[in-house]
């Protein structure tokens, strides 16, 4: 009976260190709207200190003009916003390496990721994964997602209907839909797709102090490293707001009682029709997208932070 257990216990650990390898060997396909994390770091990677970075889900992706703020502060913009569903403490140490003293990281982070997204969902290992960020997997700050079934199961699916993008990413995410400076722009001329507001957060779905804590502790490490942090406010759309106004009251105080961390948004400022968005509670249209970044250029100018700089036009 003992060496049927242990032959059982052996090929459990088999399989089980079989499933990375076949990952590895079937990605997903090259224009994957995941994959563009590759070309946002190379680009990142490439440019010189100072410069201006902007970190945070995909309502940083779809929702800002970079070049506008460029223009307005000369300094580069490199806009770093891809996914929520990869956790914010892997979002902040996935730039992590490639800031240097001088730069100004400017956080846009989604509400969710102060209750239930920390540490990410199935997303998060076609990041580790399919992307080859594996040193991503696990930190003393952040750990797995829980979605790694939900991820073998898109996995599987990429079979099933041929190895095309995820299902539930809808035709117009793609890795090519991303310019220069790593905003998303394959959206801008389509028309606004119908969406669900988010409802509001459970009783339990308060902001989670651990996380909030994590969160703290990469701040000061940047700080210590001659990193200016300021923190802004992710477009929300306003239904969407109001079902989770009392949740992002209390996260807009606990980042405020944070001395190295600068609030230079609030949160009622970027909370906008639900007209203006594309097709989620997160993600600007064209249209949004102008009024967002000039609200934000303006936070930015208020902050004393970054003066506008003599000849730039506003949007």
């Amino acid at each position: 009976m003992k060496k049927f257990f242990i032959r059982i216990f052996i090929f459990y650990i088999l399989l089980l260190g079989s499933i990375p390898a076949v990952i590895l060997l079937f990605p997903l396909p090259e224009n994957s709207y995941t994959l563009a994390i590759i070309d946002k770091n190379h680009i990142l990677a490439d440019t010189g200190s100072p410069k201006i970075v902007l970190v945070g889900g995909s309502n940083l992706g779809f929702g800002v003009d970079s070049a506008a703020i460029q223009s307005a502060f000369h300094l580069p913009v490199v806009n770093m916003g891809l996914h929520a569903g990869f956790g914010l403490g892997r979002i902040l140490d996935d730039v992590s390496p490639f800031l240097r003293t001088g730069d100004i990281l400017i956080i846009v982070a989604e509400y969710s990721h102060f209750t239930s997204n920390w540490n990410g969902v199935k997303e998060t290992y076609e990041l580790i994964f399919d992307a080859r960020q594996f040193r991503l997997l696990w930190s003393p700050y952040y750990g797995p997602s829980k979605e790694f079934p939900a991820y073998l199961k898109s996995f599987q699916g990429r079979f099933l209907i041929k190895r095309s993008a995820p299902r539930d990413h809808p035709p117009v995410y793609s890795r090519d839909g991303f310019n220069e400076y790593g905003d998303f722009v394959k959206h801008l001329k389509n028309k606004n797709l119908p969406f669900t507001p988010d409802a509001p957060k459970e009783n339990s779905e308060v902001p989670n102090r651990l996380y909030l804590d994590h969160f703290f502790q990469f701040v000061d490490d940047f700080s210590s490293r001659g990193i200016t942090v300021l923190l802004s406010y992710p477009s929300y759309e306003e239904q969407s707001f109001r079902n989770n106004a009392e949740l992002i009251q209390e996260l807009d105080q606990a980042f405020r009682g944070k001395i190295n961390l600068r609030v230079i948004s609030k949160p009622e400022s970027y909370c906008f029709p639900t007209g203006l968005f594309y097709d989620t509670a997160y993600h600007l249209n064209a249209e949004g997208r102008v009024i967002r970044t000039e609200r934000l250029i303006q936070d930015l100018e208020a902050s004393g932070t970054l003066p506008r700089q003599g000849g730039a036009d506003p949007l």
